[in-house]
């Protein structure tokens, strides 16, 4: 499941919802819910991840925390049916 790591960046940080809203343009629903110490987010547009790398001054993957294993327990896979890709 991969999942945002932006509560550990705000807190370390000092800065609150309301700032970040403000400093990216999201709304403050959005910053919000990006910002639960649970990391958990449905649909991450590119736009979003650019705004909040800009504020950040990071790398795409600086913000995104991956472990094996998603909300329905599969633990890899490419995602496809059918056969596996070959190499």
């Amino acid at each position: 499941m991969v999942r945002l790591t932006l509560h550990h960046l705000m807190r370390e940080r000092g800065i609150s919802a309301y700032a970040l809203s403000r400093a990216t343009g999201l709304s403050y629903p959005s910053a919000y819910r990006m910002s639960r110490p649970a990391g958990t987010f449905g649909r991450l547009h590119a736009d979003t991840l650019e705004r909040l790398c800009e504020f950040f001054q990071l790398q795409p993957g600086e913000l995104l925390h991956w472990t094996p294993g998603g909300p329905n327990g599969r633990t890899g896979g490419n995602g496809r049916k059918g056969r596996p890709r070959s190499p």
